[in-house]
């Protein structure tokens, strides 16, 4: 009969204190789209309702089950639109949150007014916290970023071919550079979700901008995070992540040359994507939008990196420089379809995903001057927000000594189990993001029974749903489970 399972090692981590600016919209989707009971339109802003709440205030109960016992979806719909009052049912709103998308107001207000059963006004929402409401960037997130152009550093070295990062190849292309799951590199950086608070988000258009004509192609309504170029006001959240020497069999990589490998992969992508789709006249627009963004990038400091996250990030920071080689579909002459024609931007004018990561505890000097492919006509005055912070409710982390090492994360930095434990019943099993992260805490935790109890009720709530055999990340649970 075998032993049991050794118990996985926990590396000494330090503290890293880093300053998270977006720079464009992001959108981290759910997977779902709001429920069209879910919310109402109002004044140029989007009500998410808690409909039980306000079924249960509601005066006119007769009147109101009559309707909601009807199979008329659109009835419905209106009905709750039309009724719903934001003052005397203000208990039963969860959040607000700006549109800003003016086809968006009209198509919405079209539906209601003509009971129009075939226009759902489906729209895309990012993750929040379901207990606060409160929009976040998952840690797996950045980290999958950071990941990605850690393998495009290592790709030659560790003999990845464009076979490699077909689908159906990737565990062999990801132990090429990485190794085996309970032997990865990375297992010493980890990376909390980062709160944006409330307000942090509006809604816009993802629209599908084509390389060679004028035609923009809506694909949808979608949550994003406020940002600089589409507020024009600095959106800056502090956090701190935890990292050690990141091991790996071709190089140990600390935290500067891992601030230079990120530089390096994201900032020419940035470049390319400009030069390619946004130097033409049809696209001044954009340029006028994103001048701002470009006189950030041309700024970066030695202690500053582009990354770029999220939906719509496109298929240039996701694959692997030299072995890239995406599956697209096929065409009607049998072939397959070229790639990277098109970019997928917010209401038509911004680029999607892009975010600056500041450390705060790296000395910061000035890159070398260079000359870059972008528009630079006019100088932009990057704005500078006197509180470091977009939200007042999230302090400020005090500065660290220079020769402090920290072997743990601050006591109020741990997450507790019960909270986790709370959020696991709240969240779908399939929930991808939401599961993830939750799976991704496993390692935060420090005490051991705590972590086999999260890893539990995790496999548990997997198996009810019946994809715990082939979920993907099977193996990370089991570590825990002793």
């Amino acid at each position: 009969m075998p032993g049991p399972k050794p118990k996985p090692h926990t590396p000494i981590l330090e503290p890293c204190r880093v300053r998270l600016h977006l720079l464009s919209p992001i959108h981290i989707g759910t997977g779902e789209e709001f429920d069209p009971f879910s919310y109402i339109i109002r004044d140029g802003r989007l009500f998410l309702i808690d409909l039980v709440k306000w079924m249960e205030m509601y005066p006119e109960k007769e009147e109101l089950h009559n309707m909601m016992d009807s199979d008329s979806f659109s009835m419905i719909r209106s009905y709750i639109a039309e009724h719903f009052d934001l003052k005397t049912s203000a208990t039963a709103i969860r959040c607000e949150i700006p549109i800003q998308n003016e086809d968006l107001l009209k198509t919405y207000q079209k539906a209601i007014q003509n009971r129009n059963a075939q226009n759902q006004v489906l729209i895309h929402p990012t993750m929040r916290n379901d207990l606060l409401m409160e929009a976040y960037l998952p840690g797996s997130s950045i980290k999958g970023a950071i990941r990605t152009a850690i393998a495009d550093y290592f790709a030659k070295d560790a003999g990845v071919e464009s076979r490699d990062e077909h689908p159906r190849n990737n565990p062999e292309y990801n132990k090429k550079i990485f190794g085996s799951i309970q032997n990865d590199p990375l297992r010493k950086l980890k990376i909390p979700d980062v709160s944006l608070g409330k307000n942090s988000t509006v809604i816009m258009e993802a629209t599908e901008y084509p390389l060679k004509d004028k035609t923009l192609t809506p694909k949808g309504a979608v949550e994003v995070t406020k940002s600089l170029c589409e507020s024009g006001k600095a959106c800056i959240y502090p956090f701190k992540f935890f990292m050690g020497t990141l091991d790996f069999r071709f190089k140990n990589i600390g935290l500067q040359e891992l601030i230079d490998i990120l530089y390096r992969f994201y900032v020419p992508k940035y470049e390319d994507e400009y030069e390619k789709f946004f130097q033409y006249p049809k696209a001044r627009d954009i340029r006028e939008k994103i001048q701002i963004l470009s006189q950030t990038v041309a700024g970066l400091k030695s202690n500053e990196t582009l990354i770029r996250t999220g939906h719509f990030s496109h298929v240039e920071c996701v694959t692997l420089n030299d072995v890239r080689k995406p599956q697209t579909r096929k065409g009607e002459d049998g072939h397959p379809l070229p790639w990277g024609q098109t970019r997928t931007l917010a209401n038509g004018l911004y680029p999607f995903g892009w975010a600056k990561l500041e450390f705060s505890d790296i000395v910061s000097n000035p890159r070398p001057a260079r000359q870059w492919k972008f528009f630079q006509k006019t100088a932009v005055k990057i704005p500078v927000q006197k509180q470091p912070v977009f939200h007042k409710t999230i302090p400020a982390p005090a500065p660290l000594p220079r020769n402090l090492v920290l072997s743990k994360p601050a006591a109020e930095e741990k997450p507790r189990v019960s909270g986790l434990l709370n959020e696991l019943q709240v969240i779908q099993a399939n929930d991808r993001f939401g599961m993830d992260r939750l799976i991704d805490a496993l390692e935060l935790l420090e005490d051991e029974a705590e972590q086999k109890e999260l890893a539990a009720a995790i496999q548990n709530k997997l198996e009810a749903a019946g994809t715990w055999k082939k979920h993907p990340r099977k193996s990370d649970i089991e570590i825990w489970l002793g």
